[in-house]
């Protein structure tokens, strides 16, 4: 596995690609990017330097249960800036078909402009459409709105909460817990059996429709 296929939509008025990255652009993530305490202080990591870059891109690269894929913005004459990364890991099959989640916007001039939305939505068409996942979880510390927001989007809710688990800012921040079931008929019955799926569950799987469907029309695969 290792890299995700190359995506393409628009965000807005930005054009968009998710695709692998190459070990000759691990420096894009620390001017400034990972050495921001703005940009890490939700994440469960300190600054990085170009060495633990290249560290995480040789582990990543021969990960078998991941997926992993740059954000790029494409700009005039193909020009493209990378600004983040949307990943799948933790893939494996068991009883069902599951994966966690993540994804990080290290340039913060690009927060707030739904991309870090619509690659949520284009990662997910392509767990339940391409692999054929049955569901995948995510956590985001309490406090990071933009982060909870842009899952919830896509079709994830809360199921939980994991109480005290990073200190941020002066205080113990509590993380929320989220999932995303597949709302195809198939994998939505197999995950809940004879349960009712509570009301946030069936809300988010409207959204989670909603996803797919944008995904099916908006994202390009080249």
């Amino acid at each position: 596995m290792a890299f995700g296929s190359i995506m393409r939509f628009n965000a807005g008025e930005l054009s968009i690609e998710m695709a692998p990255l190459s070990r000759d652009v691990m420096g894009e993530f620390i001017r400034p990017g990972m050495q921001s305490w703005t940009v890490t202080k939700y994440l469960v990591t300190q600054a990085k330097v170009l060495e633990d870059e290249y560290e995480w891109y040789d582990k990543t690269r021969t990960d078998d249960t991941s997926l992993v894929w740059g954000i790029w913005i494409i700009g005039a004459d193909d020009a493209r800036e990378l600004i983040g990364t949307s990943s799948l890991h933790h893939i494996e099959r068991g009883l069902f078909f599951s994966a966690g989640s993540g994804s990080l916007i290290f340039n913060a001039e690009y927060w707030g402009k739904g991309i870090a939305s619509a690659a949520h939505k284009a990662r997910t068409w392509y767990a339940f459409h391409v692999l054929g996942i049955d569901r995948i979880w995510s956590e985001v510390l309490q406090g990071n709105e933009g982060s909870r927001r842009a899952l919830e989007k896509s079709g994830y809710y809360v199921t939980h909460v994991k109480r005290n688990d990073k200190f941020v800012d002066g205080t113990l921040k509590h993380a929320d817990q989220l999932e995303c079931v597949n709302p195809d008929p198939a994998p939505w019955k197999r995950w809940w059996g004879d349960d009712r799926p509570t009301k946030a569950a069936r809300e988010a799987r409207v959204r989670a429709h909603a996803a797919m469907e944008w995904a099916a029309q908006n994202v390009v695969c080249p």
